[in-house]
């Protein structure tokens, strides 16, 4: 059992010094020139909206910050009658936050640490837009805190969807393709993009106030359907 120990971290030094003189992968995304909170539309198609911290209280919102340490956010609200959903944006420029990081703040992971209980997931959802399969999205559904939340959500990393696989993102064998594949530090832009609803997402797909925000997500990365990592 040791040297199995040993060699394993051999194996993945290794794997980290080798990394470090691989040349980084160019960006594929679409360069965003607007902030995140002008890029995306604030009145849509009788959809109305209010932009919300990303906790209660300041102390919480400083903590959020240093944890995630990103350098753009967005918690924007939309209401259209008695239909709302909710859209999430971060943003981390190259090589601000290891990816792997990220991945331990999903949904998977902060909405059942306060209560929620995930009842549904999909680690591969495709929806078409605009004629073309979207890079495959997390789809999860949540019961708890007064009702049911259906969510979908991308990690981009330099124009890529990562996949997370249904046994979670702690396993070895993972974290040494990830670092093979995409470099010890994970030194590329990223987004975290997420969309959450009390309606199925059906009800809202063809809303044309929602297919506005989804033309400009999918130049973030999920539109960019042949790139593709897997956690």
């Amino acid at each position: 059992m040791h040297g199995a120990l040993l060699a394993w971290l051999a194996l993945l030094l290794a794997a980290a010094i080798g990394l470090q003189i691989l040349p980084q992968r160019e960006s594929s995304l679409v360069k965003r020139e607007a902030p995140l909170v002008d890029y995306f539309p604030r009145e849509m198609a009788g959809w109305h909206s209010e932009d919300r911290p990303p906790a209660e209280t300041e102390a919480e919102i400083a903590r959020v910050r240093r944890l995630l340490n990103y350098d753009e956010t967005l918690l924007r609200l939309y209401r259209k009658g008695e239909r709302e959903f909710s859209l999430y944006v971060s943003y981390w420029r190259p090589g601000k936050m290891p990816a792997r990081e990220i991945a331990f703040h999903v949904p998977d992971q902060c909405w059942v640490s306060v209560g929620w209980t995930e009842s549904a997931a999909n680690y591969n959802y495709q929806r078409e837009f605009e004629g073309h399969l979207l890079a495959p999205a997390q789809y999860r559904e949540f019961d708890g805190l007064g009702g049911r939340q259906y969510v979908f959500y991308w990690h981009i990393l330099n124009g890529r969807a990562i996949i997370y696989s249904p046994e979670g993102t702690h396993s070895q064998l993972t974290t040494l393709g990830a670092l093979f594949r995409l470099g010890l530090n994970h030194k590329g832009e990223q987004y975290f993009i997420r969309i959450a609803s009390s309606s199925p997402l059906e009800n809202l797909w063809n809303d044309e106030g929602f297919q506005e925000v989804m033309e400009l997500i999918a130049p973030l990365g999920p539109g960019l359907h042949s790139s593709v990592e897997r956690f």
